[in-house]
């Protein structure tokens, strides 16, 4: 994967994902991010945000826009275990091998799918959990990922993303527009719903600020 990579190796691993992410529009992410909201909410008076809506709708609207089937449902388990100082579960393996095998078997191009997968997952999902709380109590928007790990001469490196929220220079995030795109989809669709009082919890973490549980209500 790109981002556990350096030199020529990361080089070319990026450009992999970059150029998939180059076909893809951010104004269809939004309409279909719209659309896959609006049913889900649809005939529903209270919403659990997070589990609901936050991570499948992006994943399986950019899995779609990546030529994909909705490979949501194995990439949440996936995207809690691709760190390199986590050992992943025998779930979590079976899920990956599930999306080397939608994404067209093992080789650089279909890690470079999984990539952006993975990592649209828990971050634009924070965008939204955050940016949404914010909205409906009229507070400040915080950033939801505070850190990230690298891996440098076979440790893994934390590195502060502190003040810039989709990374800077030639590993910043090559997602920040789309990722925006899906969370403005999702906003549109939830626009007739208030935070269900006393429904906030949030992650337990030093390099995340996201809600663990986020309901809404109707009206």
């Amino acid at each position: 994967m790109a981002r556990f990579s350096n030199g020529p190796d990361h080089v070319r691993r990026r450009a992999l994902g970059v150029d998939a992410l180059a076909s893809v529009d951010a104004d269809s992410l939004r309409e279909k991010a719209f659309s896959r909201t609006h049913r889900i909410v649809a005939g529903l008076d209270v919403v659990e945000v997070m589990a609901e809506i936050a991570r499948p709708v992006p994943v399986g609207v950019l899995a779609e826009a990546l030529g994909l089937p909705d490979v949501s449902a194995d990439v949440v388990p996936v995207a809690a275990a691709y760190h390199p100082h986590v050992v992943p579960d025998a779930a979590a393996e079976a899920a990956l091998a599930r999306l080397v095998a939608a994404c067209g078997g093992p080789s650089e191009l279909a890690a470079a799918r999984i990539g952006l997968l993975v990592q649209a997952c828990d971050a634009t999902a924070g965008l939204i959990g955050n940016e949404l709380f914010a909205w409906l109590t009229g507070k400040p928007a915080e950033q939801p990922v505070l850190a990230t790990r690298r891996r440098i001469d076979g440790e893994d490196v934390t590195v502060s993303l502190a003040g810039t929220p989709f990374g800077a220079g030639p590993r910043a995030c090559p997602g920040s527009w789309h990722a925006r795109a899906l969370a403005a989809g999702v906003f549109e669709a939830l626009r007739d719903f208030r935070l269900t009082e006393g429904e906030v919890s949030w992650i337990s973490s030093p390099n995340l600020r996201m809600p663990a549980v986020l309901r809404v209500t109707r009206g």
